[in-house]
Order: structure tokens, then sequence, then C-alpha cells
């Protein structure tokens, strides 16, 4: 009878190890997992705020100049008066005359990013459209500045049409951006 109580518990424990037990053995393995994942995120989330606060302390000591070559670069705000002045003061500083010159925000295709200060930005981009007449020398110059100004400027669209006297008519559309907060 011993020996048959024995046996009788030997297989209620086996029984309640395949049962139970190795049930919840897997479940530990599975949240083990998620935390071993938390901590690679920790970890990374941790690396992030010591690289923000890098960048911080580097942007808080640049100079008032460089703060305002970096806001000419990629400014906070639409401004598109102070674009079409900037275009217009480009172009004649190689006596052009713009004969169309349009501005068109188009935040469909805006792009997050983040900003120094840590917060989630978006940079959108403003199309320009212009247009004008001038010699091919003077349009490679008038390209050439367009090129060093402190505005990033793509241009996406570019239209030449020719004529017997070499000045040429130029069609040239960009975009130019700015950062939403």
């Amino acid at each position: 009878m011993r020996n048959i109580l024995s046996f009788i518990l030997i297989i209620l424990a086996i029984g309640l190890f395949f049962t139970f037990t190795a049930g919840k053995i897997q479940d530990i393995k599975v949240i083990q997992a998620q935390n071993a994942a938390y901590l690679v995120a920790i970890n990374n989330s941790q690396e992030l705020i010591s690289q923000r606060d890098k960048v911080l302390a580097a942007y808080n000591n640049l100079n008032v100049t460089d703060r305002s070559n970096l806001d000419k670069i990629i400014p906070d705000n639409i401004d598109n008066v102070r674009l079409m002045i900037d275009m217009k003061n480009i172009a004649s500083r190689h006596g052009i005359t713009l004969t169309g010159l349009s501005t068109s925000a188009d935040g469909a295709t805006s792009k997050s990013t983040t900003a120094a200060s840590g917060g989630s930005n978006k940079l959108n981009p403003v199309s320009v459209s212009l247009s004008f007449t001038a010699s091919y020398p003077v349009f490679l110059s008038f390209l050439r500045d367009l090129e060093s100004s402190m505005r990033i400027l793509d241009i996406t669209t570019m239209s030449i049409s020719a004529n017997d006297t070499g000045i040429y008519s130029y069609s040239i559309g960009m975009n130019t951006y700015w950062l939403s907060k």
C-alpha cells in the first residue's frame, strides 16, 4: 500500500508538472524575453537622452551669429515675403528682373525630424517658382548664388526656351524648407 501511495503521488507530481508548471515556465520565459527587450529600450533611450543633451549643449554654446545662420538655413516659420525679397535680391545682383515669382506651402510631404530641444518637429517644404530672361552665363552665375545662399534650396524643375538673340527664358521650380513646431 505504501508503494502504491508513493507511486500515485509521483504520477500526480509528474502530471501536475506537465499540466500546470510547464505552462507557467513558458509564460516566465516570455516575460523574461519582454523584460530583456525593455532593458535594451531603456539603454537606447538613455543613450538618446545623452546624445540630445550633448547636441543641446553644443547648440547653447553657439554664438548669436551662428544661431542666426542656422535660422536662415531652416527657419522655424513660413516667411514668404522674406523668401521673395531674398530671391529678388539674388536676381538683382545679376541684373535679372524676375517676371514671375510665387511661393506655396506644401505640408503634404512633410518629414518628421527631431529638433535640438528634443521636441518632434516637421520639416515642411515651400514650393518656389520663378521665371526670368537672361543670357546663359548670367543664368549660371545666378544658379551659383542660389547654391551658395544660406537657405537650403532643391531645384525640382527647370525649363529653358531659346531664341536667336542669345537671351533665354528660364523657368525654375524649387523647394525650400521650414520647421513647424
